[in-house]
């Protein structure tokens, strides 16, 4: 259980981090912002261009979440106590660099799952405070 609890809280702490980022960059950068160019195709410019904006950050959100777990040199899957087939690997750049890549793809696509874990998990240790 406290793999899954650590693994949850780094996961956690990493997709927050990680979106916090996307948004800092969202602010400051065009192709993260739906803009329709046409008043008359308005509504069809904006679906599409939505779409892009969607598939723009979650790549934005990935590619950061993949940065932070290399900078803080986070495994998510050897918390949990699996071993990729990576791992095995001749050279120990790759077997990071794929765990790493693991991890982007888990902050981009879990993100609001872990931030509801975390969640629950603030107001269970809230309730824990509360009993005593």
């Amino acid at each position: 259980m406290d793999d899954l609890l650590r693994f949850l809280g780094v996961m956690s702490a990493l997709s927050a981090s990680a979106q916090t980022m996307t948004q800092q960059l969202r602010k400051r950068f065009n192709w993260l912002v739906a803009t329709p160019g046409d008043q008359e195709l308005k509504g069809q410019l904006m679906t599409v261009s939505e779409g892009t904006v969607h598939a723009n950050v979650h790549l934005v959100c990935g590619v950061n979440g993949a940065l932070l777990a290399a900078l803080g040199n986070i495994h998510p899957l050897s918390y949990l106590g699996l071993t990729p087939i990576w791992t095995l690997a001749n050279s120990a750049w790759i077997a990071n660099t794929m765990d790493y890549l693991c991890a982007g793809v888990l902050v981009a696509y879990g993100g609001p799952w872990f931030h509801e874990i975390l969640g629950i998990l603030r107001e269970y240790k809230q309730s824990l405070r509360g009993q005593r």
